[in-house]
């Protein structure tokens, strides 16, 4: 039988390294030109990546993705995610009831219900029917404010309305958030601007993440074991 852990080993802080995403949803992704099993595959990549680069970095980092869970890049992200180990946050634009209102079908409902039954955490926030856009808004900047990295699945075009992806994304660049950008061609990258676009390789994300690694621990922001 193998010795139990010392105490100070059971106690030892594990970094905690948070994706969040922010996309289009199914029909979107489909006006964009995006590949269902291509964007799948992509957002595989870019989370291995992540994960490799963590673990690489220090032991055993805690990975959790943020996901609203709307149909299309929510889902997507959400469900690549778990397969390769990551926990699930999913915060809500409205109380579950009422977001359900927002996928027509039972089968996008049971989707629905059966990820957010594997989350660990689900955040309701109080967002009104009435005032649809700016509870899509508070969702998307409570996923920046919990998120190290942001997955931005995008078509590339101006912000078209209060609480959309390009307006998610504008505000995630100006707050220094490590954006990696899956385009409709599929082509990974980090999003540096956004007018003009400018965007940098992603093997550059080895250096980003190592410096969001080192700020956490610098800073005490270490999540404990079973925290």
């Amino acid at each position: 039988m193998g010795a139990m852990p010392s105490q100070s080993e059971e106690s030892s802080p594990r970094a905690e390294i948070r994706v969040g995403v922010t996309g289009h949803r199914a029909e979107g992704l489909s006006r964009a030109g995006y590949v269902s099993e291509v964007l799948s595959q992509s957002v595989r990549e870019v989370l291995t990546q992540v994960k490799q680069i963590a673990e690489a970095a220090i032991a055993e980092p805690l990975l959790c993705v943020i996901s609203p869970l709307a149909e299309g890049a929510d889902r997507i992200v959400a469900e690549e995610a778990l397969a390769l180990g990551y926990s699930l946050q999913s915060p809500l634009p409205f109380p579950r009831y009422e977001y359900e209102r927002d996928f027509a079908t039972s089968v996008s409902k049971a989707a629905f219900d059966a990820l957010l039954n594997r989350a660990s955490e689900v955040v309701e926030l109080a967002g009104s029917r009435a005032a649809a856009n700016q509870a899509y808004e508070a969702v998307g900047r409570w996923v920046l404010l919990h998120s190290d990295v942001l997955i931005a699945i995008w078509d590339g075009k101006p912000p078209a309305g209060q609480g959309g992806t390009g307006q998610i994304i504008a505000e995630a660049l100006t707050k220094h958030i490590t954006t990696i950008w899956i385009q409709p061609a599929h082509e990974i990258t980090i999003l540096k601007n956004l007018r003009p676009i400018v965007v940098d390789t992603l093997h550059n994300i080895d250096r980003q993440l190592g410096e969001i690694l080192k700020d956490k621990i610098s800073r005490g922001s270490l999540r404990r074991r079973g925290a």
